[in-house]
């Protein structure tokens, strides 16, 4: 053994027992998939090649892995659906405060019926020794859950997607766009559809912030205020507070760090708006695994905002003529507030 032998072993060592980045699951599922649709192969097959270091437990004699089994792959399911949320990254506050909530798979079922989120003080009372003790009805209407679909399609050079670089690259160009399109919808007012779910704002007043000519007051009197709003169902806490990137940046510096039971998000999505949720009124369901298709010969339209039919508008592209890959995600993604006291949002007067 040379003398460089001892530190080259040690260096793996250190290196294999390194923890993965946030995300870093999903964000290989996606890249397997990817691989093996185009190459004709198999998921499992694909990460072998490419992480051959993984530890990959082969189990003979046994029930097939059915996310619905405990103690088989329900348990890799779930976190599946939790690493996803991560692999939106930083590009992604809706990601943050989903992950917080309540978090739910779809594992092939059609909708899903999550309890409602009732918090009074009348649902319970103090009552005298050898008296009865009132029965009440809580009013707690349940939050139904169907899948809404979160598809986008990204093209990448045939060398990008071959590559040593390709989960780098396969889960930048999926996961940071998706998560972007998260933050637009779940902090928007419309209302959902069959196409997409409703944004928390839908349906939710503003509260009338502060107007006092202290800035620093103000920040701290809108605070108060829109938690105040979420009391009921929130208590003491954790809350969230989501606004522009600048603004939250603002609030921070001026809390000094010390922001106790607040998590403060920025997102590009929110503007001139802060938003407060409480995240424990919050559900979202999602798929453990999106689909992914991979194409080589097909034309696109190459448009982001309003796609057409190819031939009807342009620009369009051949893959097969400029040797690229067209990847199509589709990803069952939905949310619901289960009381529609766990959100509130304001439009300070204050500026960042």
């Amino acid at each position: 053994m040379t003398l460089v032998e001892p530190f080259r072993h040690a260096r793996q060592e250190f290196q294999r027992d390194l923890p993965l980045p946030a995300g870093n699951l999903f964000c290989r599922l996606i890249t397997a998939r990817a691989l093996a649709e185009l190459r004709h192969t198999t998921t499992v097959s694909e990460a072998m090649r490419m992480w051959p270091s993984d530890r990959l437990v082969e189990r003979a004699a046994v029930a097939p892995a059915m996310t619905t089994v405990t103690g088989w792959a329900a348990e890799l399911a779930q976190r599946v659906v939790s690493d996803a949320l991560e692999a939106l990254g930083p590009a992604s506050a809706a990601a943050e405060l989903l992950k917080r909530g309540l978090v739910l798979s779809f594992n092939g079922t059609g909708a899903i019926s999550a309890p409602g989120f009732v918090a009074e003080f009348g649902n319970a009372g103090w009552v005298a020794e050898g008296q009865p003790i009132p029965v009440r009805q809580l009013t707690a209407t349940p939050a139904l859950l169907t899948p809404h679909k979160l598809a986008a399609i990204s093209v990448l050079t045939r060398e990008m997607i071959e590559s040593s670089n390709a989960e780098q690259l396969i889960g930048d160009t999926l996961m940071r766009g998706a998560g972007r399109m998260v933050d637009e919808v779940l902090f928007d007012a419309n209302p959902g559809d069959a196409a997409r779910p409703a944004g928390l704002r839908n349906g939710v007043a503003a509260t009338t912030p502060s107007n006092n000519a202290d800035f620093t007051e103000a920040v701290f009197e809108d605070f108060a205020a829109l938690i105040n709003k979420l009391a009921p169902v929130g208590g003491n806490g954790p809350y969230a507070i989501v606004a522009s990137p600048g603004r939250a940046a603002l609030m921070a510096a001026r809390l000094r760090g010390d922001v106790g039971n607040l998590i403060i998000l920025g997102s590009s999505a929110v503007i001139n708006d802060v938003l407060a949720i409480a995240p424990a009124a919050l559900v979202a369901a999602l798929s453990p695994e999106p689909e992914i298709e991979t194409s080589k010969a097909a034309t696109l339209h190459m448009e982001d905002t309003s796609p057409q039919a190819v031939g009807t508008a342009s620009p369009h592209r051949s893959m097969f003529q400029i040797d690229s890959i067209a990847l199509k995600m589709r990803w069952p993604v939905t949310w619901a507030l289960r009381d529609p006291r766990g959100f509130a949002w304001m439009t300070p007067v204050w500026k960042a």
